[in-house]
Formats: C-alpha cells, sequence, structure tokens
C-alpha cells in the first residue's frame, strides 16, 4: 500500500531508512529530467512513496514539461529543494519553517544535525548551487571508500555493503522497469519529439527533392 511522503517522514524511522528513500528519490528525479520534465511542486503531500517496504517507486505527482530555455536552473533548482526536504528531515525542522535565505547564511547551525557523510554534499548544494544528484554523490562516496578499503587491506573482489546500487555518476540514468511504468506517459511524449524532431527535417529533404524534380520536368 503506497503513502504519502508527508505521512512517511510523520513515522520514525532510521538514518539509513531515510538516506536510501532520499537515494531513490533523486534517482527518480534525474529520470524524469532525462526525460525532460521536471517536479512543479515538492510538497510531501504531493509525493508518494509506491512501495514503502522497498522505498520504491516514487511518484512525483506534479511533474510537468520542462522548458528547454531553462534547462539548467530548473535542474538545479530541483536538486536544491531535495536538498532541503533532506535538511529538514535529519534537523527535524517543519518545511514551513525554514526559511531558505535563513538556511544558506547559516547552514553551520544546521551542519551538526546532518549526517556527516552527507554533510558536504548538502552544503554544496545550499550554499553554491551544485547540479549533482544526490545518488550520483553517494555512489562516487562509496567506490571511494571501497577503493580506499582495497588498498588499506590489498584484498580484492569486495563489494560495497550500504544497500545501495552502484551506478555511473554521470550520463543518463537507467530506471528500473516500476519507474518506467510509472512514468510512461513522459517518455512517451520525449520519443514522440524525438520522432518529430528527425521527421521534419527528413521530410523537408523530401519535398526539396520533389520540388527540383518537378522544376526539372518543366524545363522539357
Amino acid at each position: 500500500m503506497s503513502i504519502t511522503l508527508k505521512d512517511w517522514l510523520d513515522e520514525n524511522h532510521t538514518l539509513e531508512e531515510k538516506q536510501k528513500l532520499f537515494y531513490n528519490m533523486s534517482k527518480t528525479m534525474h529520470y524524469i529530467h532525462d526525460n525532460n520534465h521536471y517536479i512543479k511542486n515538492f510538497n510531501p503531500k504531493q509525493i508518494e512513496i509506491v512501495n514503502p517496504e522497498a522505498l520504491t517507486p516514487i511518484k512525483y505527482k506534479t511533474v510537468t514539461k520542462m522548458p528547454n530555455e531553462y534547462r539548467e536552473q530548473i535542474i538545479n533548482e530541483d536538486i536544491y529543494n531535495l536538498a532541503f526536504i533532506q535538511i529538514s528531515t535529519y534537523a527535524n525542522i517543519d518545511l514551513n519553517i525554514l526559511k531558505p535565505t535563513f538556511l544558506k547564511e547559516n547552514f553551520n547551525l544546521f551542519a551538526q544535525y546532518l549526517p556527516e557523510e552527507d554533510c558536504n554534499y548538502l552544503r554544496g548544494v545550499i550554499e553554491s548551487g551544485s547540479i549533482v544528484y544526490y545518488y550520483q554523490y553517494k555512489n562516487a562516496d562509496n567506490e571511494r571508500r571501497l577503493n580506499k578499503l582495497v588498498s588499506e587491506t590489498g584484498e580484492e573482489g569486495l563489494s560495497a555493503t550500504t544497500g545501495y546500487q552502484k551506478a555511473k555518476t554521470n550520463g543518463r540514468y537507467t530506471a528500473d522497469k516500476e519507474t518506467k511504468a510509472l512514468y510512461r506517459d513522459i517518455t512517451d511524449l520525449s520519443q514522440s519529439a524525438f520522432v518529430s524532431f528527425l521527421i521534419f527535417p527528413i521530410s523537408m529533404v523530401i519535398l526539396a527533392m520533389i520540388i527540383a524534380v518537378i522544376l526539372h520536368l518543366m524545363q522539357f
């Protein structure tokens, strides 16, 4: 049975569960961005965890077409909004009370309530506007820790044990089948737009060829 993010956050959960949830939320957000859409409203009542036990897939209810001319700005804002929710959750502060300007100017006041391993990431997003998805940061950090452990112990074949999937930290994100099914509408739109983009120039070339043939025949 699905649950809204608001109701989930009102329950007691471990730090690891919260981190896993935000990890999955950021992956889904990346998938939405890859399909030229964004999340218009980050109100926890407008976000749904379809399978609370697995903490995935994540359903953002206000997904909207992204205007290309503002793409980078919009992606930055979405990443910021998710980080804002993370900080509010970790510091146990109501989202309606926490103010963006105050948070940016006084981040150190909140740092003590944040997971040590996530603090630098959240600081980068809030203070510097870093455009890095949380799941990318976690993957890179986990890989760095694993490489350090391998280097220190000389053990080969070790695998990360944090429960997070390993994935590339750049390029497009390949979603699981549940997420793809949940956002089938926006992927269909993206594919239609891509096909239209290809068809239009091809049609123009064919039309130009037909006109050239007609003009050539008219000379006889």
